[in-house]
């Protein structure tokens, strides 16, 4: 999804059978659905968030705004750990092959607490939306809960 032309697709199961739409744009094309039709994107570059609710206004926050100096969200999974919570990975650049977790409140994407690892975590953060996410280290996959 979201580089070079490809295309990031929200897929929904419903009576009528599968509902495909496009989700994200080629300035924001990496994104994490959550319930109701909440979309969370992050921009190339990782310079912003913007969170998506038909109906209800957009919440966009600008990566200088709310991380240390000269950080941008990183990776491409940004994503809704739970209602409350969206999961996403912030380093000093977005190909970066270490990074930060944070936990934003999930309306109004603000930083809510920093994840802490007893290992290095990477950038890979998959959120599952049940109130856990997945990492990789190496050829594991780890799943975290903030219980």
């Amino acid at each position: 999804m979201g580089q070079d032309g490809t295309h990031c697709l929200l897929i929904t199961c419903t009576t009528g059978g599968l509902d495909v739409r496009a989700a994200g744009t080629a300035e924001e094309p990496y994104v994490g659905p959550g319930a109701d039709g909440v979309l969370v994107g992050q921009d190339v570059g990782g310079g912003c968030l913007c969170r998506t609710q038909e109906g209800v206004d957009d919440v966009i926050i600008e990566a200088g705004e709310v991380l240390p100096e000269e950080w941008v969200f990183a990776g491409c999974t940004p994503g809704f750990v739970d209602e409350k919570r969206v999961l996403v990975v912030v380093a000093e650049e977005q190909w970066a092959e270490e990074g930060t977790h944070l936990l934003l409140d999930a309306h109004t994407l603000t930083p809510l607490a920093e994840v802490d690892y007893p290992e290095t975590s990477g950038v890979c953060a998959v959120p599952l939306g049940d109130g856990t996410w997945l990492t990789a280290d190496g050829e594991t996959a780890l799943r975290w809960s903030s219980a």
